[in-house]
């Protein structure tokens, strides 16, 4: 089970779309530890994917208000992860997470 606070969030528009899906974590090429501990702490559906150098999205999960993850890992060609609000959507998407590619 994901912590109580995460280290990390961002807080997403809404309804998602590909405009205004947000990069969070760029540079695959050298952050390769995927993401630990999503958690959705808003009150929309949302989705934590990958995409290739074409912008295809490769493989993605999505996370219903409450849910969590406990790591979200990539797959080979993925150059970039992103995280956007479902497109139906008028609430709030928030998604918490830890990077383990960033230490301090």
């Amino acid at each position: 089970m994901p912590p109580a606070h995460s280290p990390f969030t961002v807080d997403l528009a809404c309804p998602g779309t590909r405009d205004n899906a947000v990069t969070i974590k760029p540079d695959l090429n050298l952050n390769v530890g995927g993401l630990d501990d999503l958690r959705n702490i808003g009150t929309c559906p949302l989705y934590v994917g990958a995409v290739d150098d074409s912008g295809n999205v490769i493989a993605d999960v999505q996370l219903a208000p409450g849910d969590s993850v406990t790591h979200f890992q990539p797959p080979t060609g993925a150059v970039s992860v992103y995280a956007v609000c479902e497109r139906d959507c008028q609430g709030t998407a928030v998604l918490g997470y830890d990077d383990p590619d960033l230490t301090a």
